[in-house]
């Protein structure tokens, strides 16, 4: 069975936005303590000897993604930062994406049908003027 380029698409779309939140339990862990958790991720040479932070997750105590941050330059600079919002739904209503100064870098808003579904992605530069918007056209086969 070809499974239809958009819902590939859409797929896609979700995995980048929650990035490694799909790591297996780490929203869970944070849900069924009932706490915030933050998961740092270490880079190790080979031999043990050296590590650096690489990359930091924070979700709050409903298991959602609520920040997001990668490093660079072995652990010394910030590549990265984004911060999740969610509506009261539980669903991602917006993400901004900041960059290596901490300076808003662009936001990106999403819009939702009834039933939940994520219809658009709408990106904007850090002075908020609209760059493009992804429309997600979902066809069951």
């Amino acid at each position: 069975m070809k499974i239809p380029s958009v819902i590939i698409t859409f797929v896609t779309l979700v995995m980048s936005v929650v990035a490694y939140a799909s790591e297996p339990g780490r929203g869970e862990l944070a849900r069924s303590h009932g706490k915030r958790l933050t998961v740092k991720e270490w880079k190790t040479t080979p031999d043990g000897r050296n590590k650096w932070i690489d990359h930091v997750e924070v979700y709050n105590a409903l298991g959602q993604l609520v920040e997001e941050i990668e490093y660079s330059d072995f652990g010394r600079h910030q590549a990265w930062r984004s911060e999740y919002t969610y509506n009261d739904k539980g669903l991602l209503i917006k993400e901004v994406v900041y960059n290596e100064r901490n300076k808003i870098d662009k936001v990106r808003k999403f819009e939702y049908d009834d039933e939940g579904v994520c219809t658009r992605r709408l990106n904007y530069n850090a002075n908020g003027t609209l760059n493009s918007y992804r429309q997600f056209e979902y066809i069951y086969e």
